[in-house]
């Protein structure tokens, strides 16, 4: 286990597959360690290399830039590279950067149930609306000066 003060790297190998877990921030600040941890991984070369960014709040450019470039690594060896379960940042990320198809998702963790509100009859205002609109006193108003 690699630990920086914003990130975890939990490292397991079971049968043909290592997977990386990620837990934290991917920045500028730790891409070495990400990119280490990453790299030892290909060293054992697995049939497999699964990066399980499930756990991963924030996601940017150089973090980005690690995956193309281990996946690049990854290519040369005969090695699969998959991202397990990428967080909603991270997948926005793909979205936005146009590198979801360079970089294959997998989703094989369970899923997880959505927190839902409490439920509601239909047609029952929320709490904080009459059903006409906001409540009197609440709207904006402008202060010319």
């Amino acid at each position: 286990m690699v630990r920086t003060p914003d990130l975890r790297i939990e490292t397991r190998r079971t049968g043909g597959t290592v997977r990386c877990a990620l837990i934290g921030a991917l920045h500028q600040d730790n891409q070495q360690v990400f990119a280490l941890a990453l790299r030892d991984g290909l060293r054992a070369r697995p049939a497999r290399l699964s990066v399980d960014l499930r756990a991963v709040d924030l996601f940017t450019s150089s973090a980005l830039d690690t995956l193309l470039r281990t996946r690049y690594e990854a290519r040369a060896l005969g090695v699969v590279l998959a991202l397990d379960s990428p967080s909603r940042c991270v997948r926005r990320f793909l979205e936005i950067s146009r590198s979801a198809p360079y970089l294959p998702v997998e989703d094989s963790g369970p899923a997880r149930a959505r927190r839902r509100s409490p439920r509601r009859p239909p047609g029952t205002p929320r709490a904080d609306r009459n059903p006409v609109g906001p409540r009197h006193g609440t709207t904006f108003r402008r202060h010319w000066a």
